[in-house]
């Protein structure tokens, strides 16, 4: 093991930063909020998936796709105010229909060359976890089997020296908490990076010890409040 007190630590977030899952999010969602059990992304009408692709930065856990199809639902556009009201009026539906979303999920992957291929790994991701020699940890509200069947299926799964995902918590704050109880070398490190594609996951860890940086390429594209470095490519860390 390399030893941390002379490398940097780069601990990454999974969905639009590594990976683009967003039309097997899609898929999962509307099946999920429709009750169907659709496994071909064209069959998804059209205005839902537009809806999807527009909004889809708002959501931090899975639970909250339930407030984009709510939002769709009513035919409301979202805002980062608008959707931070509904967390707080839809907080029992959200926990209803987190536990149908993973079971929807299951479905999907039981046809795991199709559920596959609704993945992309971002190409300057996979060159970056290639190149370097650092520790690699993935901090996510993913669930733990997706990204390491991924992982996996992507080729790097044996860079990757652990993973903190959702059945932890849905709250970063507390993923890291549980990453430097577990690793407590590491805040001895010469540089922790963390890079996410949402500003308020990089805001609520924003207490810790590490460099934060917003990933411009995942779902959000933009900042709105601008608090955090922006970077274009993993290259940009190096």
């Amino acid at each position: 093991m390399n030893n941390c007190c002379n490398n940097i630590i780069y601990i990454l977030d999974f969905d639009g930063v590594i990976c683009d899952s967003i039309d097997e999010c899609m898929l999962t969602t509307y099946n999920s909020f429709k009750d169907t059990n659709i496994i071909n992304i064209s069959d998804v009408p059209n205005h839902f998936r537009k809806y999807f692709y527009e909004y889809r930065y708002h959501v931090r856990p899975a639970k909250e796709y339930f407030l984009l199809c709510r939002a769709f639902a009513d035919n409301i556009d979202l805002s980062t105010s608008n959707f931070e009201e509904f967390r707080k009026l839809y907080e029992n539906e959200m926990n209803n229909f987190e536990s149908i979303f993973f079971q929807k999920r299951f479905e999907l992957k039981k046809n795991i060359e199709l559920w596959l291929s609704y993945h992309k790994i971002y190409e300057h991701a996979n060159q970056f976890i290639s190149s370097i020699t650092d520790r690699i940890f993935i901090l996510t509200t993913k669930d733990y089997d997706s990204v390491n069947i991924l992982a996996s299926h992507f080729g790097f799964i044996k860079k990757i020296e652990d993973i903190y995902s959702r059945e932890i918590s849905s709250d970063k704050a507390i993923l890291f908490e549980n990453l430097f109880k577990k690793h407590k070398s590491l805040l001895n490190s010469k540089r922790i990076v963390f890079v996410d594609d949402n500003e308020f996951h990089l805001a609520s860890v924003s207490q810790f010890p590490i460099q934060l940086y917003f990933a411009s390429w995942g779902y959000a594209k933009t900042q709105k409040f601008n608090k955090f470095k922006e970077i274009s490519s993993f290259m940009e860390i190096i």
